[in-house]
């Protein structure tokens, strides 16, 4: 059989690499360091026999091409590359203020897909099918929030247009605003997406809880019992 006909384009190596490794997702994750709440640094407590920060990366997994880990300083970074997979980026804030928002910013810079998610580290149950959902809504747009009833927005999960979202979030730290929901919030072309319309898919919105104290780990533990 000739299958030369299959080929009309004799690709180079670059080209064959540019298109095995293209990255159209991030997935970026902060785990800005010690808790107060829980003693101890966040990402790295472990849940049910496993750190709360390799729960959400293997989420993001099924769901983008890339998983970024954004610490708040070089000096952890050796205990994340203990426990997360090797094919994780980890980076450190790229500015010194103590934010949230500094390390969307850090991650998004680290990013290299067009569109990423944004997650903390201590999110465990959220689901793949509500973050695809998010990123299908954000396509040609600047991004996809989530709504609570009473209007209030959810900083996290969100999905945002990495270089678009970039510019503005820099822009927002020059004027000293560090709530990461501005970035989102003031932008246009951005979809707010209702919390309890996405209960078709997450009936219990498990994807919202966050586990920051050592009482919600135990109820979280209560939980993974009661569903198992």
């Amino acid at each position: 059989m000739d299958k030369s006909k299959y080929f009309s384009h004799q690709f180079t190596w670059s080209e064959l690499w540019i298109i095995l490794t293209e990255v159209r997702r991030s997935g970026i994750i902060l785990s800005g360091g010690h808790s107060s709440r829980l003693g101890q640094d966040k990402g790295l407590t472990v849940f049910e026999d496993k750190p709360l920060i390799c729960w959400v990366i293997e989420v993001l997994q099924s769901v983008v091409d890339e998983v970024i880990v954004v610490v708040g300083s070089d000096e952890v970074i050796p205990h994340y590359w203990a426990v997360v997979p090797h094919s994780v980026h980890i980076v450190s804030d790229c500015y010194p203020e103590d934010s949230p928002l500094i390390g969307v910013i850090t991650g998004l810079r680290a990013a290299r897909g067009e569109y990423a998610v944004v997650c903390a580290c201590d999110m465990p149950f959220v689901k793949p099918a509500v973050l695809e959902m998010m990123f299908c809504v954000s396509y040609g747009l600047n991004g996809t929030l989530l709504l609570n009833p009473n209007g209030w927005i959810e900083p996290m999960p969100s999905v945002y247009h990495v270089s678009n979202c970039l510019r503005y979030a820099e822009v927002l730290r020059g004027l000293g605003e560090m709530r990461i929901r501005k970035i989102l919030e003031n932008m246009s072309d951005i979809v707010a997406l209702q919390v309890e319309k996405l209960r078709e898919i997450d009936p219990e919105l498990v994807s919202f809880v966050d586990l920051d104290t050592m009482d919600s780990i135990k109820d979280a533990s209560r939980f993974l019992l009661k569903t198992a």
